[in-house]
C-alpha cells in the first residue's frame, strides 16, 4: 500500500514539473489572469519536489499507521463486550440451591422434603436374629444409655441411629420423635405446644393415618416437621419375609408421595422389633432406621402416667444426642412437653430436627 501511494506521489510532482516547463516556454500574457496563472504554473524546483514528496510519504505513513490502531481498538472494545456478557451466561447456568432440608414448604409454597440415596448393603449374610430394643438399663457420665451407644456402635454402619449422629458427643442436643398409629385431640395440642415453643419434630404414621389423616398430616408438613415412616401394618417386621418388608416400607412411602407430593426417609420399627439383615433392607430403601434413647409407657389411653412424674421424668433423662419417643396420642405427653423443652433450654439444651 506505502509503495503504490509512494509512486502515486511522486507521478503527481512529475506531472506538476512537465506541465510547469511547458506553460513556461510561452509568452505571458498581459492579463491580471493571465500572470496569476503564470505565476502558480511557475517550474517546481528539485528541492521543493524533495519536501512535496517527504509530505506525502509522511501522510501516507501517518494514515497507514492510524489505521491497523482503530482495527485494534474496534477488536478490543467487542472482546471486552463479548467478555461482560459470559459472566452473567456463567451465574445462570449454576446449578440451583438446594430447595430446603426436612418437611415444610419452600418459598414457592411446594412441599420440600429429602430425597435420601443410600449406599447399598448385601443383605445375604446379615443376621435374621430377632432384636428387642429397649433404652433402659445404666448410664454412662453424660447420662446416655449404656446400650445407645453399644448398638450405635454395631449397627451404625447399616444407617441406624440409637443416638443422634454428633460430631462433638458431647454437644446439648436433644430430638424429638412422636409415633403416630393413630391422631387425637392430644396430637392437636402437641403441634400446638411445638408451634408455640418454635420446635420441629419428627412424626412417624402409618399408611392409614397418612391417607386418612390428612389435615393432621398436611399441618404436620407445612409447619416444617419431618414425616416419618412407620410401616403400614405396625407389626413385627422380622415375622415377614425381604419381599413383603420391603413392601410395608415402599406402600407406606407411596402414600405419603401419591397424597402429599412428600419423600420420606426415616423409618422407625414398631415395637421396636428389629434384625440386623432387617436394618439392611431398610437402608436399601433408602432409609435410615430411627430408634430411640428415651421412652416411657404412654401409649395405653387408659392407664396413663401421672402428669407430674412424667414431667420429672422427661427432664431428669436429658443427655446429649437424646432421641425421645413420645406418643403423640398421649394426653400427658401433651400437657408436660412446654415444660420439657423450657427446662432444657434453661440447661443449655437446644432442640433440633432430626433428618
Amino acid at each position: 500500500m506505502k509503495k503504490k501511494l509512494a509512486a502515486l506521489a511522486l507521478g503527481i510532482v512529475f506531472c506538476m514539473g512537465a506541465c510547469g516547463e511547458k506553460k513556461d516556454a510561452k509568452p505571458a500574457p498581459e492579463t491580471e489572469t493571465a500572470a496569476v496563472e503564470t505565476e502558480a504554473a511557475a517550474p517546481v524546483t528539485e528541492e521543493e519536489t524533495e519536501e512535496i514528496l517527504e509530505t506525502v510519504l509522511e501522510e501516507v505513513v501517518e494514515e497507514t499507521e492510524e489505521v491497523p490502531e482503530e482495527t485494534e481498538t474496534e477488536t478490543e472494545t467487542e472482546t471486552e463486550t463479548e467478555t461482560e456478557t459470559e459472566i452473567p451466561t456463567e451465574t445462570e447456568t449454576e446449578a440451583p440451591a438446594p430447595a430446603g432440608t426436612g418437611g415444610g414448604t419452600d418459598a414457592a409454597g411446594n412441599v420440600s422434603s429429602i430425597h435420601l440415596e443410600t449406599e447399598k448393603v448385601d443383605i445375604s449374610g446379615l443376621s435374621t436374629a430377632l432384636v428387642e430394643w429397649g433404652s433402659g438399663g445404666p448410664k454412662d457420665s453424660m447420662n446416655r444409655p449404656d446400650g445407645c451407644i453399644i448398638d450405635q456402635k454395631k449397627y451404625g454402619y447399616l444407617g441406624a441411629y440409637f443416638l443422634a449422629p454428633l460430631e462433638d458427643e458431647t454437644e446439648k442436643v436433644v430430638y424429638l420423635t412422636f409415633d403416630i398409629g393413630y391422631t387425637n385431640e392430644s396430637t392437636t395440642k402437641i403441634l400446638d405446644v411445638l408451634a408455640e415453643k418454635g420446635v420441629k419434630g419428627v412424626f412417624f404414621a402409618t399408611k392409614g393415618v397418612i391417607e386418612n389423616d390428612k389435615s393432621v398430616i398436611s399441618r404436620i408438613i407445612n409447619e416444617g416437621h419431618e414425616l416419618g415412616n412407620h410401616s403400614v401394618t405396625h407389626t413385627n417386621m422380622q415375622a415377614k419375609s425381604v419381599e413383603e418388608q420391603t413392601e410395608e416400607i415402599m406402600a407406606t412411602h407411596r402414600a405419603a408421595l401419591d397424597n402429599y407430593g412428600y419423600e420420606m426417609h426415616l423409618w422407625r420399627y414398631p415395637e421396636g422389633k428389629f434384625s440386623e439383615q432387617g436394618l439392611g433392607i431398610v437402608n436399601n430403601c433408602n432409609y435410615r432406621s430411627v430408634f430411640w434413647s428415651f421412652a416411657h409407657r404412654d401409649w395405653i389411653l387408659d392407664a396413663q402416667p401421672g402428669v407430674e412424674e412424667t414431667r420429672q421424668k422427661v427432664i431428669a433423662e436429658l443427655h446429649p444426642g437424646a432421641i425421645y419417643l413420645l406418643h403423640g396420642i398421649s394426653p400427658t405427653n401433651a400437657a408436660v412437653l412446654g415444660d420439657l423443652i423450657d427446662a432444657g433450654r434453661a440447661a443449655g439444651y437446644r432442640f433440633d430436627l432430626l433428618q
